[in-house]
Formats: C-alpha cells, structure tokens, sequence
C-alpha cells in the first residue's frame, strides 16, 4: 500500500503508541493541524460573532463564515444553504419539530431498521404527538444492504429519514432511487450522513435528499458541531428549531421579527471554535483522500475480515457491495462487552453493545455485538495485534 498512515500528525500516536484505537467510527482522533487551528482562533480571533462592531469582532466573524464556505465547499454545497448546528442529534430533533407538513393522524414517516437513534427518537416523539405512523425498511440478513421498500412509501407517507452508511455494518445504502421516489411524491427527505462523511466524498444536491447532516467529530473534526444542509424548498419553509438572539430584526412585547435564509436556524452564540476545527477537519481528510486514504482503509478492512472469517468462534455481520471501513462481530461462546475488555487489557480499544442502533440488533436477534473501525492512524501491524489478542483470548478462555 502506498498511502502511508500519519502517525506523527496525531498526538496520542506519539503519546499512546502501544493504543490501538478503532473507534473512530464513535468519533476520530483529531490532527494536530486541526487542534492548532482551534488554538489558533481562541487565541487570536475568538470574539462573539455576528453582533460586535470591534475589530476582533469582525475577525470572528469572518472565520465562521470562512468555515461556512469552507464546510460547504467540502460537501459541494452553497455557504447560503449550510448551517452549523450542535450535533447531528440536535439538528434531527429539530428537524423532526419543525418540518413544514400539516401533519394529520394516520400520517407515515418511513425510515430504515438500521438508523441510530437519533434518527428514531425524534420520529417517534413526533408520532405520539400527531398519532401518526412509523414504517422501518428491513436490512437484508444475508447482504445487509436495503430490503423492498417500494410497498411501504405510499400515498400517506410525508418524510423519509435514512441513514447513508450504518454505524454497525458499515454498509453504505443505494438511497438515490428511495429518495428519489419519496420527492416525486412530495414528502420530504433527509439523510443522516454522518457515518459516511469521512469515507466519501459527499456531493449533497446529488442525493436527492431535502437535509443532509454529519458530526464534524466524525470527519477528524472537534465535538460540538454538525454541518446541516438544507434545500432550497425546505430551508425557506422551515422554522427555526430554536429561537432567540441573533435571529431577529425586531423584537416587541408581544411579536418578534426573524431574519431569513440559514441564520434563522443559528440562535444564540454559535460553537465558532468547533465550526473553524470542523472545516479545517475536512480539509486534512480531502488531502489524505487524495494521497489514497480510502484504499488504504478497505485494503485494512479486507485485512481484518479476512482473518476474523478464520475464527470459526466468531461470527460477522454482512455488509453491502459498498461499505465503509467498519466490521461488526460477535461470538455464541463470548459476550461482546467481554471480548471488548479482554482487547482494552491489551490496549486496543473497539466497541461493543447495541451501537444506539438496538432495531437492527431486535430484528437480527442479537444482544449485542463488537464494532471494529478504522481510521488514518490504523496500521496492518495493530489489525496483526487485534486478530492476536482474539486468539489469546479464545485459547485462555474457551475451555
């Protein structure tokens, strides 16, 4: 392989050596160049942004909105359509609340069995409020890719919400013809993208999708901030998903006047730190993509489940024709949360439960599972190490 993985630029890889970390699907190491530039702007630029007539001001300013168009760049979208919100979760919730639809009961909101939670919670919530309907397109046991789905979008469906990878598979979804179907109908259609983000190359007015949103802590970004876009239709039908300062022409006693277009969505001071990390996140992954990060990947995850197809004693979950490089696992004789901390003894750390996505693990009748995902800081010598420690495992316990 010809990508060569930059230790050097992750500071834990320096501190940590002997860590292996495959989590990154949770959330990614961040860079040091990322971390420099949040530095950078609390230490020269950070000011309140929007509202100030100083200098210092200004320049906060002009960094958030630097990472607007920066953000929206990345992802082949306008600054005008991108707004910065807290995390994929806040944005779906408020998503969820202020969708423009005359909601009546009976009304459906089709989604997939593989969304997390965040992805659920708001739809359901919002069904309890106007007793509307919940249909789940089914995963494929044997491929995990989308079952039929053309029988459960009809006339009363009004949003369709999917995931475009899934946090446990690592299957990335065909949801062009889904979400090409829903808009022809007219019902609304969003796309949680953050599974994807750091494996892909988002195009987002390809999709088809009204919304699309990821985690910037995903994509080698900080905590704290999500990258939302909104179509044209939506984003001018929309309200707010929360209201107060900075989103006002005028306030009286008993009205106040908002502001249009993205800004209406971005109340209160936004997470400017997180936002500049967020762009300068994507970024440093544009550039490794470019020096071959995405081979790299599946050529460690081919790696990894070449070997774990090996143990008789472990099981693996199907992924799609397309998939991101994450791999799902679990044994009969051993359960997930204890082959998790048999690894974290041997300083590797991987994941394991139901991953917030506890419908798919229902339908496939599993308690749980361990989830390994890769990252830029992976390397085949940590695969070596993981696929090792297994064995230790199942020779000291299996009798």
């Amino acid at each position: 392989m010809s990508y060569q993985p930059p230790l050097q630029q992750f500071e834990f890889c320096q501190q940590q050596p002997e860590l292996a970390y495959f989590d990154s699907a949770a959330s990614c190491q961040v860079p040091q160049s990322v971390l420099a530039k949040l530095l950078d702007y609390y230490q020269h630029q950070h000011a309140n942004v929007h509202r100030a007539s100083y200098a210092r001001g200004r320049t906060a300013t002009q960094c958030y909105e630097q990472a607007r168009r920066d953000c929206a760049q990345a992802i082949g979208a306008t600054a005008a359509q991108v707004s910065f919100q807290a995390s994929t979760t806040s944005a779906l919730n408020g998503l969820a609340q202020q969708l423009p639809v005359a909601w009546q009961a009976g009304d459906e909101i089709l989604l997939s069995s593989a969304e997390h939670h965040a992805n659920i919670l708001p739809w359901q919530r919002l069904a309890a409020q106007h007793d509307l309907r919940l249909r789940f397109i089914s995963l494929d046991r044997a491929s995990g890719e989308l079952g039929e789905w053309q029988h459960l979008l009809g006339p009363r469906t009004k949003v369709v919400s999917l995931t475009l990878a899934s946090n446990i598979t690592g299957t990335r979804f065909a949801l062009e013809p889904v979400l090409a179907a829903a808009q022809q109908q007219g019902a609304w259609t969003i796309v949680d993208a953050a599974q994807a983000v750091a494996h892909e190359q988002l195009a987002v007015t390809q999709l088809g999708a009204d919304a699309v949103v990821f985690s910037a802590h995903k994509a080698y970004g900080v905590a704290g901030c999500a990258v939302l876009w909104l179509s044209q239709a939506l984003l001018a039908a929309s309200e707010p998903f929360t209201v107060g300062g900075g989103i006002v022409t005028s306030v009286t006693k008993s009205h106040a006047n908002l502001v249009t277009g993205i800004y209406k969505f971005e109340a209160g001071t936004p997470n400017a730190g997180a936002a500049v990390a967020a762009a300068s996140g994507l970024a440093w992954l544009q550039q490794q993509q470019q020096l071959g990060l995405h081979d790299y990947l599946q050529a460690l995850r081919q790696q990894l489940w070449q070997q774990l197809q090996q143990r008789a004693w472990l099981t693996l979950l199907p992924t799609g024709k397309q998939h991101t490089p994450v791999i799902a696992f679990y044994s009969d004789e051993f359960q997930a949360h204890d082959i998790a901390t048999w690894l974290d003894q041997h300083q590797i750390a991987v994941r394991a439960g139901h991953h917030c996505a506890q419908i798919l693990l229902q339908d496939w009748q599993l308690p749980a599972v361990v989830r390994v995902s890769l990252a830029a800081y992976n390397t085949p010598a940590q695969i070596e190490r993981l696929v090792a420690a297994l064995d230790a495992g199942w020779q000291l316990f299996a009798d």
